[in-house]
């Protein structure tokens, strides 16, 4: 008999889960005191389960704790708005053995954010790379050796958000050195000529960084801001070879926004930028 597959919670799940734990400790409320308002409805399993995000509690279940633990409103929309979320993993629920859950979490938030604000340092970002150059990066640094292909077909699909109906808004930033690397033949002219043409859509914004700019938050590594109706809910991923991350502190967030419009002003404007693209794709034979 096939076991079922562990459950990986999303990080919004991670959130939600320990929103719920916090605020019934500081209600000053002991588990067993917790299930003993919801006879019939909630044990002491099931609330570990949902403060441990080992399962999704429905909306009504999180509604009724929050009215126990006198949340305020702000946070009790936020929560029930997560809550009401199913695990939205769609079509790439079928490449589940390619990408890790970070990624999971990545393609599932880009494809409910209104607008997403990426720096990068070494590489295009991952929303508007062409097939080679996805190809070329993914088989030299990736840490898997097969599926490469595989990888390939997500990251290309991910980008249907910014040419759907009630497109994602990107605003990328891309350091000069990311123009720059030997990706292969006619590989790296042919991602220019993306760039160009990719950046005239009216909700895609791209600028880049001269690599004499001046020190700004940006060289402190890439990151990717992702932004949704309700701002609390913004999030940011930040990563690197080995590892990545969730930033989801609304202080720390905006710490990133605040670094990202720093990021704008030290790079060309969007024409300069442009202009510095095609530029280095006329240079390329």
């Amino acid at each position: 008999m096939a076991t079922a597959e562990p459950r990986v919670p999303t990080v919004r799940q991670r959130r939600l889960a320990a929103d719920l734990r916090r605020l019934r400790e500081e209600k000053g409320l002991s588990a067993e005191q917790v299930v003993g308002k919801f006879p019939g409805i909630l044990n002491l399993p099931k609330l570990s389960r949902y403060e441990n995000a080992r399962s999704g509690a429905k909306p009504e279940i999180v509604e009724a704790l929050l009215d126990l633990y006198g949340c305020d409103e702000g946070l009790r929309t936020v929560l029930l708005e997560i809550a009401g979320q199913k695990d939205q993993r769609g079509w790439w629920k079928g490449y589940s053995d390619t990408i890790n859950p970070i990624y999971t979490d990545l393609i599932s938030m880009e494809s409910q954010a209104v607008e997403v604000k990426a720096f990068e340092l070494g590489f295009v970002p991952g929303l508007l790379q062409t097939p080679d150059y996805a190809a070329a990066i993914i088989s030299r640094l990736s840490a898997v050796t097969t599926g490469v292909e595989a990888m390939v077909d997500v990251r290309i699909a991910r980008q249907r958000v910014l040419t759907r109906d009630n497109p994602v808004k990107l605003c990328a930033v891309v350091h000069e050195a990311a123009l720059a690397i030997n990706a292969g033949e006619g590989v790296m002219r042919e991602q220019l000529n993306r760039l160009a043409k990719i950046s005239r859509l009216p909700n895609i914004q791209i600028q880049v960084m001269p690599a004499n700019t001046r020190p700004n938050p940006g060289l402190n590594g890439a990151f990717t801001l992702l932004e949704f109706p309700q701002r609390a809910l913004d999030i940011v991923l930040t990563g690197g070879t080995v590892r990545s991350s969730w930033v989801e502190d609304p202080a720390e967030v905006d710490t990133y926004r605040g670094g990202f419009h720093e990021i704008m002003a030290a790079a060309l404007n969007v024409d300069d930028s442009l202009d510095f693209i095609i530029r280095k794709r006329d240079e390329l034979t």
